[in-house]
Parts: structure tokens; sequence; C-alpha cells
């Protein structure tokens, strides 16, 4: 456990442990992602595209090589979900979504059927 002495704090007195939690498993945080992600509805507005942005940049920055396996259905869901979402007048999330799909298809080696 790490110790944080607060500034100020006399230096005789112990220093205080704040536990840290252990790293979550990968598949839990692409679960995690892909939870949120489905969750949301389409809408055009800024808030949305913000979250939007924001759960496609912590989806690519995932580290999935350590991943513990991660269901191709799963990536397939979450996909469709991610185009359903996206705009089509809003170059910079198409972008995005493409630089996703990209992305988890090559890392994770999902093969795409049409």
């Amino acid at each position: 456990m790490a110790a944080v002495q607060f500034a100020g704090s006399p230096q005789s007195e112990p220093a205080l442990e704040v536990p840290r939690e252990p790293p979550p498993e990968q598949s839990n945080g692409f679960r995690c992602l892909s939870a949120r992600l489905c969750a949301l509805r389409p809408e055009d507005n800024n808030s949305a595209r913000t979250e939007i942005h924001l759960l496609f940049d912590q989806l690519i920055s995932e580290n999935y090589s350590e991943c513990g396996g991660v269901a191709p259905e799963a990536v397939s869901t979450l996909l469709v979900q991610a185009c359903r979402l996206v705009p089509l007048n809003q170059n910079h999330l198409v972008s995005k979504v493409s630089q996703l799909i990209h992305h988890l298809l090559n890392r994770l080696q999902v093969i795409v059927c049409i």
C-alpha cells in the first residue's frame, strides 16, 4: 500500500495509508465500456457527442493484448451500436468510429462476415 503524507502535517505522525484498488481485468474494462456505449441512444447534441467521443477514446486505448478474451459477438454488437450512434454529418466522430473499427478488428482478430 502507498503511504501519503499531507503537507504541513508533523513528521512524527505516521503517514496515512491510502488503499489502492487492483487494476480491473481488461475484459471487464471492455464489458463496462461496451455496456455504457450500448446504453446510449442516438442524440445529436453536444453532450451526447462528447460522451460518444470519450467512450471511443477509452475503447481505443484499452490494452487488448492482456485481455482475457472478448467474444466476437460482443465486438460485433459494440461496433453495430457505435455506427448507429454516430451522425454521418459529424466528420470527426465518423473518423473516430472508423478508427475504433480498425483497432478492434485488428487487435482482437475478429473476422467480420457480411
